[in-house]
């Protein structure tokens, strides 16, 4: 039995570049655009925890040795 997604999926219109646009269409079979597309948000967002993180920590470690 396939686990449901509890979440609700909203649609968003993004612009790109055509010649970006077709390559995505052909690299990315429909239904796995979405996919990907979230994934790399979902990347780039913990990216971006992880370094707030570490500047924190710098900062934190420059008040220790002041």
């Amino acid at each position: 039995m396939p686990k449901k997604n509890k979440e609700t999926i909203e649609r968003m219109v993004i612009k790109i570049p055509k010649d970006i646009a077709d390559y995505f269409r052909v690299t990315f079979p429909h239904g796995k655009r979405s996919d990907f597309v979230a994934q790399c948000i979902l990347d780039y967002k913990q990216k971006r925890e992880i370094e707030g993180m570490e500047e924190e920590l710098r900062q934190a470690g420059k008040k220790r040795q002041s």
